[in-house]
């Protein structure tokens, strides 16, 4: 069976969170940093397992009100971020796509190989700039296919 075929166009400016809603449901990740997209593959199963593990125990932890969600959209400083796991506080909206960096207490990110200089410099950097107050980075384990 061949691949679907996406036709699109990249947009003549910066990329903004609208541009998002108009591209494939594949399995890859797409994000906005600083007015650029950024695609990454899908993650492994060690990464989503990993990834569940830990929303897992801070669910556990939480107290009530407090709310733990996989793969959350973020809004942070012009960008438009997912991290894996996020802690929500309790006066953050119900519901939604997109939620605003001060209903965030705690953002989790599960390194991959392809999203490790993100993980790594780009992300903590922007989380801090939009005053998250905690950052945690954990590695999957991973092997080559």
């Amino acid at each position: 069976m061949a691949q679907p075929i996406y036709e699109w166009r990249p947009p003549a400016r910066e990329w903004r969170e609208q541009d998002l809603f108009n591209l494939p449901e594949d399995g890859h990740r797409y994000e906005i940093i600083d007015g650029s997209l950024h695609v990454t593959p899908p993650p492994g199963f060690g990464h989503h397992e990993l990834a569940d593990e830990l929303r897992a125990a801070l669910r556990a932890a939480t107290p009530t009100g407090w709310r733990v969600i996989r793969e959350a959209g973020l809004r942070a400083a012009g960008s438009n971020l997912i991290p894996d796991v996020t802690v929500l506080k309790p006066t953050a909206p119900a519901d939604g796509t997109w939620i605003e960096a001060a209903d965030v207490a705690l953002v989790v990110e599960v390194e991959s190989p392809s999203s490790r200089r993100h993980d790594r410099f780009t992300k903590p950097a922007l989380y801090a700039e939009v005053g998250i107050p905690a950052y945690w980075r954990s590695s999957a384990a991973t092997s080559a296919p």
